[in-house]
């Protein structure tokens, strides 16, 4: 059987022959409704296919989220198994245990910053990162679908709405 791509440029060329008048003319629309069978096959073919496809993609997901559970499981008992390390070596006072087979100490990192959320707002302008302005499309489509002709005037050149079309199956 034909591809699905065929079949559609099979039946375009079909019609073409049908408005050009050079075939019999029941003949024509005999092969068209030929064409448009298999097409339906072709169509249930896909569907079934996406169907396996998203349940596949569906187990993915769930497999996905699994693992990272797990791995976020293992993180925190690893974070958890260095903190109480640390707190051994505080509690027992030495900065160096040495073992048969590791040494542990303790040791100073960096200095990081810490902001205090209550008096964020005065922090000064000079340590604010500036941010490049968003577009607000929801507030555009607005527009562009107000019946007022000035809103819609002030936009022209700068946006205008875009219908698009999508297959959808039941």
């Amino acid at each position: 059987m034909a591809s699905i791509y065929e079949l559609t440029a099979d039946i375009q060329k079909l019609y073409d022959l049908l408005d050009k008048g050079e075939l019999d003319e029941e003949m024509v629309r005999d092969a068209i409704l030929n064409t448009k069978e298999e097409i339906g096959i072709k169509l249930d073919n896909y569907e079934c296919f996406i169907k396996n496809l998203e349940s596949d993609i569906k187990g993915l997901k769930e497999e996905e989220k699994r693992l990272k559970e797990r791995r976020q499981s293992y993180e925190n008992t690893v974070a958890n198994m260095k903190e109480a390390m640390g707190l051994a070596l505080k509690a027992t006072g030495n900065d160096k245990v040495k073992t048969s087979r590791f040494t542990f100490w303790l040791q100073k990192n960096n200095p990081s910053v810490v902001i205090d959320e209550q008096y964020i707002e005065n922090i000064p302008s000079c340590f604010l990162i500036p941010q490049d302005p968003q577009i607000d499309k929801a507030k555009l489509k607005v527009a562009l679908e107000s019946e007022d002709e000035k809103v819609r005037a002030s936009l022209e050149g700068i946006a205008h709405l875009e219908r698009s079309e999508s297959i959808r199956i039941r």
